[in-house]
């Protein structure tokens, strides 16, 4: 049975609320306020939530972002009232987490309608271990929390911080070990940077895992099987201990690193700071991963042979110059394998690459020098002095070809494409049309 939780300092409108879902099946439970919001939430572990905008002591957005801090809550659905004068600021709507907006001064049968069709969709409480260290230390008051945000945005701050040093990938990974060193108990600790196709390993404590025994352990626990370069930079002669935590760290949700922390004093500790980490340690490592392609001059992605995203922003740079200058239509399109870790999975490392060079051919073949691996999983182009239409009947081509690749290897394939039109945009504003 869907669990349920409403927040709202209205009487009224909790039991309007309780009364409409347990009629239909649902288990409900309701808070007054924000702060008995954030408690019930960890006692009752709801699927769905529906929050008040402005209550006493902690309104609906700071209860939304709070509660979306924790890793686990990623999946939870959350509906936001609010009332007819209420307006929510469009950047903190955004920020927010709230997955809905529903204004109050609806008529009832549309309101009911509305709240009943977002509970049924397919939202759901993820369980971990960092939800019952919460679930039996609630928070007190209203400090406790401000309290609790603070050490995050500290946190957050002190990484990014560090990308003053991007210059230097080895300072950088030795500044976030001194970092968790001071914040965590663990005995040791491993991080690795991944770009297209290279992982970049290092180790930090004393009787280290071999950078064999940690691979293999990544690529076993995550299924993630693409890269064709693995570097090492510490030594070590042992397995990976059963006593452990281990966080991929994602940009724009594509993995580009991963944390492994072994015998830590409190699993539910480090996977909360984990969690609250990924996003600013994925800024990071991205902007490595440019700064070492620039410096070095790296173009061409070793397993496809197409160029990468850093020396690609420059072709189209020069691409969007040229038919400005010259008055022609242009398109930037892109091709998503959706399954590539399913495939790394069941397929292992050569089979995936090999699919990959393959996909890179097609891109060469039809596009030359106005193609790109984005990222691990994406194929971007440039449509020059062609319209739109003509441009998705292309990637379309493309895709069919994909297809067929695929089905010659006997390889289960799941993608999609998307093509936006220039218009005048700068290339980071096309570039975020196309995500």
């Amino acid at each position: 049975m869907k669990k349920v939780l409403a927040i709202d300092d209205s009487t009224v409108w909790r039991n309007f609320l309780q009364n409409l879902l347990e009629i239909k099946g649902y288990n409900v439970e309701t808070a007054k306020d924000g702060l008995d919001g954030i408690n019930k939430f960890f006692t009752f572990l709801p699927d769905v939530v529906i929050v008040d905008y402005v209550m006493p002591k902690l309104n609906g957005i700071h209860f939304t972002r709070f509660i979306r801090s924790f890793s686990f809550s990623k999946n939870v659905g959350i509906i936001m009232l609010t009332g007819a004068d209420e307006t929510v600021n469009k950047f903190w709507a955004k920020k927010s987490g709230v997955n809905y907006f529903l204004k109050k001064t609806l008529p009832q049968d549309e309101l009911e309608k509305e709240v009943l069709e977002f509970v049924n969709k397919p939202f759901a409480m993820e369980w971990s271990r960092e939800i019952y260290k919460i679930h039996i230390e609630p928070y007190g008051e209203l400090v406790d929390i401000i309290e609790e945000s603070l050490k995050e945005s500290t946190l957050v701050r002190e990484i990014m911080s560090y990308s003053e040093f991007i210059y230097d990938e080895r300072l950088v990974v030795n500044k976030l070990f001194e970092l968790f060193s001071e914040v965590l108990n663990f005995k040791a600790m491993y991080m690795s940077i991944c770009s297209l196709s290279e992982m970049r390993l290092y180790g930090f404590g004393e009787n280290l895992a071999s950078p064999e025994e940690l691979h293999s352990f990544i690529e076993n626990f995550t299924g993630i099987r693409y890269y064709s370069s693995v570097k090492a930079y510490f030594d070590g002669n042992r397995k990976i201990k059963d006593n452990f935590v281990i966080e991929i760290i994602y940009q724009k949700g594509e993995p580009v690193g991963f944390l492994v922390v072994e015998e830590p004093s409190s699993h539910e500790v480090v996977q909360h700071v984990l969690s609250i980490v990924n996003e600013p340690i994925g800024a990071l490592i991205g902007l490595i991963n440019d700064y070492n392609n620039l410096s070095s001059g790296k173009e061409i992605d070793e397993v496809t042979g197409l160029y990468n995203k850093t020396y690609f922003r420059t072709r189209l740079l020069n691409a969007l110059d040229f038919v400005q200058r010259n008055n022609l239509p242009a398109s930037l399109g892109k091709l998503t394998i959706k399954n590539l870790r399913e495939i790394s999975t069941k397929h292992g490392e050569d089979a995936t690459n090999n699919l990959l060079k393959k996909i890179g051919n097609v891109f060469l073949e039809k596009f030359q020098e106005f193609s790109a691996r984005f990222s691990a999983n994406e194929f971007v182009c440039i449509f020059i002095g062609e319209d739109i239409e003509r441009a998705k009947l292309e990637i379309e081509e493309c895709k069919k070809n994909v297809q067929k690749i695929a089905q010659s290897e006997n390889i289960k394939i799941d993608f999609d494409c998307k093509v936006v039109e220039w218009h005048g945009e700068t290339i980071g504003e096309l570039i975020e049309k196309l995500t």
